[in-house]
Formats: C-alpha cells, structure tokens, sequence
C-alpha cells in the first residue's frame, strides 16, 4: 500500500482503497474509482517485484489500457521494470502453488 501511494503521488493521482486478495489470474488491478487490489501471494516475491507490481498498478490510475503510455508511464516510475515482470514469469506459478486454506498444504 504505500508503494502503492508513493507512485501515486507521483503521478499527482489519487490512489483509492487498497486491498489484498488470492486471484489465481492476476497480480494486482485497478478500478476506475482507483481502488487497487494486490494478490497476497505477493508478499513470497523480492521487494523489486512488489514495487513493480505498485508500480503497474499505480500508472493504471493515469492510464486504464497497456498502451505505450501507460507502459512509459511504469518506467517512469520503476525504471526496472522489466527485469521484475520476468521474475514474476518465471517465478509466479511456484508462487501460485502455496494454498493456506483450511486443511490444505504448501
């Protein structure tokens, strides 16, 4: 969350309410409201990928496609930006095996 809204103000843009959930399709989203929404499993990732992911999330409240602006407007903000999205190719489905429901396992 205060990534989140460090990218935010940056971008002079008003950032909504922040909640975690376990979507199995996305890492985070962004309404038109400005609300975001971050997946838990984050937390598993290096601090660069959660920056990354505020940091997508965040241009999305300048910019609700994934043109070339709005990915322009993520490398103002997390000039690594590509270096983290590959983690999160290589890394995310091990991330998504982790199930802490009632009863289940690692």
């Amino acid at each position: 969350a205060a990534a989140a809204a460090g990218h935010a103000a940056r971008l002079g843009r008003k950032l909504g309410r922040v909640t975690l959930r376990d979507p199995r399709a996305r890492w985070g989203s962004c309404t038109s409201a400005g609300d975001l929404m971050f997946s838990w499993r984050l937390i598993l990732a290096p601090d660069p990928v959660l920056d990354y992911v505020a940091a997508h999330e965040a241009a999305h409240l300048a910019h609700m496609d994934h043109s070339p602006r709005f990915w322009a407007e993520v490398a103002g903000l997390c000039p690594d930006y590509a270096e983290a999205r590959a983690w999160l190719r290589r890394n995310g489905p091990a991330l998504l095996r982790y199930d802490f429901s009632a009863g289940a396992g690692a």
